[in-house]
């Protein structure tokens, strides 16, 4: 009988232990899957927060590259503003001229080409080139 007791006692204090063990393993898991867990949502944050800044790196750069082109393409413009501006008073000029040129030429009309009274003699009316 005390053999009996002595079994069953063992037996008790395994079983005991692998109850007591096992809540305890348990309790240990819990504990270490909640700091894993908090490691793997700490990760994809990380993670998650690392390509937000990638797309928004990414975006800044192609902004950066339509700012460039906008730039690159206004100065264009400006260089073909400034181009026109000079040919359109290059032409004001030519046509300024050629009015002055008509008016002086209303004075010196002469339909008669061997005319005494021309003025100036013919061959002789030399246009000032001014500009």
């Amino acid at each position: 009988m005390i053999d009996l007791l002595q079994i069953q006692s063992d037996w008790l204090f395994s079983l005991s232990s692998f109850i007591g063990g096992g809540a305890l393993g348990g309790l240990v898991s819990m504990v270490i899957n909640r700091k894993e867990n908090r490691r793997i949502k700490k990760s994809e944050a990380v993670q998650s927060e690392a390509a937000a800044k990638k797309e928004d790196a990414s975006a800044a750069t192609e902004m950066m590259g339509l700012l460039e082109r906008t730039v690159a393409h206004t100065e264009l413009l400006q260089l073909q503003r400034v181009e026109d501006h000079r040919r359109i008073t290059g032409l004001e000029k030519m046509v300024e001229q050629e009015l002055a040129w008509r008016k002086d030429g209303d004075y010196h009309y002469c339909e008669v080409e061997d005319c005494k009274l021309r003025k100036p003699p013919m061959g002789t009316f030399k246009r000032e080139h001014h500009g």
